[in-house]
């Protein structure tokens, strides 16, 4: 039976000791490293684990950016997640940054092993409790790269994620309401955020709020 290599990563020194005895007790698994998300990259690049799990207490802003650096410096290695987050557009930007398995941290242990050997053979893998439904929206999305926002539907999605309101983004952007209206339509179509709080979460794990945003042709 080939041994499937893993790194795990938490900013939480317990909690990652604990999932490292964990998968270590299973038959077929090595867990050949661990440590901090500051870490994360540097480790996956150097160790070239079969699966990277990475425990995720919260939707905390920077996660995805952190899943996307670890695919580019090792796009072999398969991303695992163990959190608690269950709304669908934080899932959906999880799984267009490239992760393959997601398990909740209720699930048992049986389930977290099934989502690494899944993510192990390229395959995805999602906690049973969220809907078949759901997880196929998501795939769809993420394969489709549905997510991808225009640059004036960024511009917009900034501002409100701002708090701006919508005739003071026309103002702004010297365009109708109308058009913002039909602009925040196809944000949340796209997305699946609905609120003001998931635009905000979005724009956080996505770094729009922390760069600027791009001129609109």
């Amino acid at each position: 039976m080939k041994v499937i290599t893993l790194l795990v990563i938490s900013d939480e020194p317990i909690s990652r000791l604990g999932l490292k005895h964990l998968l270590a007790s299973e038959a077929g698994f090595e867990v050949k490293g661990d440590g901090g998300s500051k870490d994360a990259v540097q480790l996956a690049s150097k160790l070239k684990a079969d699966v990277i799990i990475v425990l995720a207490e919260g939707a905390r802003p920077g996660c995805v950016q952190l899943i996307s650096l670890i695919r580019k410096e090792a796009p072999r290695s398969g991303i695992a997640i163990l959190g608690r987050e269950t709304h669908h557009a934080y899932l959906g930007l999880l799984l267009s940054a490239g992760v393959l398995g997601y398990v909740l941290l209720t699930a048992s242990p049986r389930e977290l092993f099934s989502a690494v050997r899944a993510a192990s053979r390229g395959r995805r893998f999602i906690d049973r409790t969220l809907s078949d439904e759901l997880f196929e929206l998501l795939a769809r999305q993420a394969e489709s790269g549905t997510k991808v926002l225009s640059q004036r539907e960024e511009q917009v999605l900034k501002l409100l994620a701002y708090g701006h309101t919508l005739v003071e983004i026309a103002s702004h952007l010297k365009i109708s309401r109308k058009s913002i209206e039909t602009y925040k339509a196809r944000i949340r179509e796209k997305l699946g955020v609905h609120t003001r709080a998931e635009i905000v979460r979005y724009a956080l794990e996505t770094g729009i709020l922390n760069g600027q945003t791009r001129q609109a042709s």
